[in-house]
């Protein structure tokens, strides 16, 4: 549609919730602000908890014996 009007003939309607959804996505890099409280949930969640998930499924295939840790002689 382009940004332009909506026929009447589909019966398509606005909602405004959902137009207020998009518009707050379009700004979310400006209203964004890293205070004491957010820096180590940003922290966390990029480092740690990441890690964490791959030291847990490293130490499950080892223990199921996952193809990359099979003897291979």
């Amino acid at each position: 549609m382009a940004g332009g009007p909506y026929p009447a003939n589909l019966g398509v309607k606005k909602n405004k919730f959902i137009e207020e959804w998009n518009g707050r996505r379009e700004i979310t890099e400006k209203s964004f602000n890293a205070s004491g409280k957010n820096v180590p949930w940003i922290i966390f969640l990029g480092v740690f908890f990441p890690y964490g998930v791959y030291a847990i499924t490293k130490d499950e295939l080892k223990k199921t014996g996952g193809r990359r840790y099979q003897d291979t002689c």
